[in-house]
């Protein structure tokens, strides 16, 4: 009888700590619900991060654009107090306008990269959703999200392109005027001038799409 008292004790023993494991098991799970979505609105916030420096780098390198175009126009429509002096400051100009770009498109890759693990995680969260519906649903709203990305960064690699052509064509006019710096050779480029602030009015409306695209986006992200 004593055997038999000992093994019943035993079996409830095992059943209330199988409960206890069972229970805590549930609740470690159910914790870890807030932690894992809290975790995908953090790297959200870190790719809404990136997306505003990237922004706000473009904005300077068109400011620096716009300052180069200037220089470049005083120079070409004779206004200029000193011609020598406008052309020092138009190669100077024409390197920072470089720079400020090379530092956009580290802002850039910083940005993609961020975004490629803000769309993992989103991946990783909607397998993770039990509902059928509200995980296709999720999903949708992932590849909506991809997409539209996308179409941001091949208009700014568009956009990127046109600065970098428009960059060497003021590049080769400068070397041009060079060594013949004069009334004359300048005058010789009046034509080429003129395309030349064609194309660039195309550069800022490209960039400012793009700004536009991006200002878009971060919006329809934000809580």
């Amino acid at each position: 009888m004593s055997d038999n008292r000992t093994l019943h004790s035993l079996r409830a023993g095992h059943g209330r700590l199988a409960a206890a494991v069972a229970l805590s098991t549930g609740l470690v799970a159910l914790g870890a619900l807030p932690a894992f979505s809290q975790a995908g609105a953090e790297q959200t916030q870190k790719l809404l991060k990136t997306v505003e420096s990237t922004v706000k780098s473009i904005g300077e390198a068109r400011q620096q654009l716009e300052k180069t175009l200037a220089g470049y126009n005083s120079i070409m429509d004779l206004t200029a107090k000193d011609t020598k002096d406008a052309y020092k400051n138009l190669g100077k100009d024409i390197t920072e306008s470089e720079k400020k770009v090379a530092d956009t498109k580290l802002k850039v890759d910083e940005m993609n990269a961020e975004a490629g693990r803000n769309f993992t995680a989103w991946k990783d969260s909607a397998s993770a959703i039990t509902d059928p519906d509200l995980r296709k649903r999720s999903e949708q709203r992932l590849a909506d999200s991809q997409a539209r990305y996308e179409k941001i960064a091949a208009a700014g690699k568009d956009a990127r392109q046109s600065f970098d052509s428009l960059m060497t064509d003021i590049k080769n006019q400068s070397t041009f005027l060079g060594n013949d710096l004069n009334a004359s050779a300048i005058t010789s480029l009046k034509g080429d001038a003129a395309k030349f602030n064609t194309r660039a009015k195309t550069v800022f409306d490209k960039i400012d799409g793009v700004n536009k695209m991006f200002d878009t986006y971060v919006t329809s992200m934000k809580p």
